[in-house]
């Protein structure tokens, strides 16, 4: 899951920070427990955001059309499956631009 970290949340994140689609305000003060949290509102928004971005298209070299965020991380869980089960080399994910 990791190789989908920079492409799919940081990326959201960013944006939604550069856009001030979220506000200092969308979160709580510490807690006495540390916990800072979101508002309700921030977090609709942010969920609806992320289902957004994960129906990007992007390339995947396993198939010749393009596919979604989440078909593409199918397409690594069934590499990873098979380096587990088959000792086939693993090749990570790579978002190309």
């Amino acid at each position: 899951m990791e190789e989908f970290r920079s492409p799919v949340v940081d990326t959201l994140v960013v944006t939604l920070v550069n856009r001030r689609d979220v506000q200092p305000d969308d979160f709580t003060w510490p807690t006495e427990n540390g916990g800072v949290y979101m508002a309700d509102g921030a977090r609709r928004r942010f969920i609806q955001k992320f289902e957004a971005g994960m129906s990007q298209t992007v390339k995947h070299p396993d198939v010749q059309e393009p596919v979604t965020y989440r078909r593409a991380i199918h397409y690594q869980v069934k590499r990873y499956k098979r380096w587990l089960l088959h000792n086939e080399p693993y090749q990570p994910f790579l978002r190309t631009v």
